[in-house]
């Protein structure tokens, strides 16, 4: 296996890269990246999925394989590896929601935890030398109810749901496997970023969609469009742009070469022992009802808001200029369990990688706002 020179910071490039999940978010910015630095990029897709999926201009799209691919055919998943042996094998698949996840558990498990186990031992047996990046989650941490909590990359694992369970057992599979077989193996620990490739299951994109339906109706015609509901407004948490994340996924998968080029000095022995796990996040926290009364900003319309009460149950905005109610709790949509704030430590990769997200909600929720979903 061999890399050539020219990749982000100076530092070498994959020849040959496998992304799973590459219609997603991450992975569709990810192969996107990775294309435009000169790689040959095997997409792995949900069967059923197009090359439109993926948007690729001429002179990129001989090096764009669409492989259709279900996270449970752990045959296909192995097999794959085995064929191409890449230089970089990106895990960014999975069912990414929490809430559907306590519906169906046992998919959950199948396609967050089996399916990486299935692509470490791929990995150990046929592709020693790839290097292994795996999506972890901020879910992982958990955290008791009402409690205010900044994670960094020695935080415990609790776990609160049948995702952040199975996200856990990944990740402990990893640094099992990076220990015990000195594979090439990193986790990124992402918190919440955003961006218009998000999908309609995730809040950013509900305040988002909502806030553009009224900016498309005008004054006149918002009237007869009823409140966003919202759950707690009072909850904070750390969410930053996309695409600076992609940038922290491809510093993390080569941090050999990254630690190297930040500090000035030859990289370490590139083996298994030099790889560890890193937290990506803006170490920023912002209120769900900043998230919303931006977004409305952005949009022209200013909001007025009421959180007298010490209950956030009993917030509410309206919009300045009509004194219509704009925003209103729906008390079904509030989960007690939730903590109140959960924050990111990324003074790691910071301080190693050199890598930093731009905090603040205005780049992804004006991105957002631009390009619709």
């Amino acid at each position: 296996m061999t890399a050539a020179p020219g990749g982000p910071g100076g530092w070498r490039i994959a020849r040959t890269a496998v992304v799973t999940g590459a219609a997603g978010q991450d992975g569709y910015l990810l192969t996107r990246r990775l294309l435009a630095e000169g790689s040959t990029v095997h997409a792995v897709v949900r069967p059923g999925s197009s090359r439109e999926a993926i948007a690729v201009d001429a002179a990129e799209a001989p090096r764009l394989h669409l492989h259709a691919i279900d996270l449970a055919d752990v045959a296909g998943l192995a097999d794959l590896i085995r064929t191409i042996r890449p230089d970089e094998l990106y895990n960014l698949a999975g069912l990414s929601s929490v809430s559907a996840s306590f519906g169906d558990p046992l998919t959950t498990w199948e396609t967050n935890a089996r399916s990486v186990v299935t692509m470490l031992e791929a990995v150990r047996r046929d592709s020693p030398e790839t290097r292994f990046y795996q999506a972890s989650s901020s879910e992982m941490f958990g955290g008791l109810p009402g409690e205010s909590v900044v994670h960094d990359e020695t935080s415990p694992l609790l776990p609160q749901s049948p995702y952040a369970a199975a996200k856990a057992s990944a990740h402990l599979a990893c640094q099992v496997y990076r220990a015990a077989f000195g594979l090439r193996v990193a986790c990124g620990i992402s918190f919440n970023h955003e961006s218009s490739r998000r999908p309609g299951t995730f809040l950013t994109r509900k305040v988002v969609d909502h806030v553009r339906r009224l900016r498309d109706l005008g004054p006149a015609g918002r009237a007869g469009l009823a409140p966003m509901r919202m759950g707690n407004l009072g909850a904070r948490r750390d969410w930053g742009f996309a695409p600076d994340y992609v940038e922290g996924i491809l510093r993390i998968s080569r941090q050999v070469e990254a630690r190297a080029t930040l500090l000035g000095r030859e990289p370490e022995p590139d083996t298994g022992a030099a790889y560890r796990d890193y937290i990506l996040g803006t170490g920023e926290l912002h209120g769900v009802w900043e998230l919303v009364d931006r977004a409305f900003a952005l949009a022209g319309m200013d909001l007025d808001w009421d959180m007298t009460a010490v209950d956030p149950a009993d917030w509410a905005a309206t919009f300045r200029d009509s004194g219509a109610v704009a925003v209103a709790v729906d008390a079904q949509l509030i989960r007690p369990a939730d903590p109140i704030a959960i924050q990111a430590d990324p003074t790691r990769a910071r301080v190693e990688l050199g890598w930093t997200a731009r905090p603040g909600l205005d780049t992804f929720l004006a991105e957002m706002l631009a390009n619709g979903g």
